[in-house]
């Protein structure tokens, strides 16, 4: 009895494996929504190396900065200056740099963060108070806008290179290095 089981699910298995039968697949909106598609959509091994919508998210850090030597238009509206007027003559190597500057606010590495920053600042003369002020300034929503701040929707001018919403943190290019000149938790 085992036997005519056995080979009863082994012709199945067969059988089912040899089919032609169209694969359905995962449609996917510009929104991001997947869907499976409709049956009469199936379609046999249409995979073309491209995943809409992910593809169009993934940024090829290898090419040059679009606006390098030309002015942007962010998200919001706001027109910034090229990143040369800005100061910074390498795009591509500032937003590494920022991405970075990113894990060490998540990470709270206050010592590598004050490394960043060339004193004095407004509100903080010396590394020392920023040092002993470090957990007032990088309260919770002040961490968020770090975080959360898109490295290709840096607002920049004259002044140096700008994150969040309202100039929380700005950058300048000073002796060569990425420095940290304002702070406005």
């Amino acid at each position: 009895m085992k036997k005519i089981i056995f080979a009863t699910l082994s012709i199945a298995l067969i059988a089912f494996a040899s089919c032609d039968e169209p694969v359905p697949y995962m449609k996917i909106d510009h929104a991001g929504s997947a869907t499976v598609a409709a049956t009469k959509d199936y379609v046999s091994d249409n995979y073309d190396g491209e995943v809409p919508v992910l593809d169009a998210k993934v940024i090829d850090y290898t090419l040059p900065n679009p606006y390098q030597h030309k002015s942007q238009l962010l998200v919001d509206s706001t027109v910034t200056t090229s990143w040369d007027k800005a100061g910074f003559p390498d795009a591509k190597r500032f937003i590494n740099f920022f991405k970075d500057f990113q894990f060490e606010v998540r990470d709270r590495k206050q010592q590598s963060i004050a490394d960043l920053i060339k004193f004095p600042l407004t509100n903080y003369k010396t590394r020392k108070a920023f040092l002993n002020n470090f957990d007032s300034i990088f309260m919770p929503d002040f961490v968020n806008e770090v975080l959360h701040q898109d490295p290709n929707e840096i607002y920049r001018d004259e002044k140096g290179a700008m994150i969040g919403n309202d100039g929380q943190i700005w950058f300048k290019v000073i002796d060569g290095r990425y420095r940290i000149v304002t702070i406005n938790p």
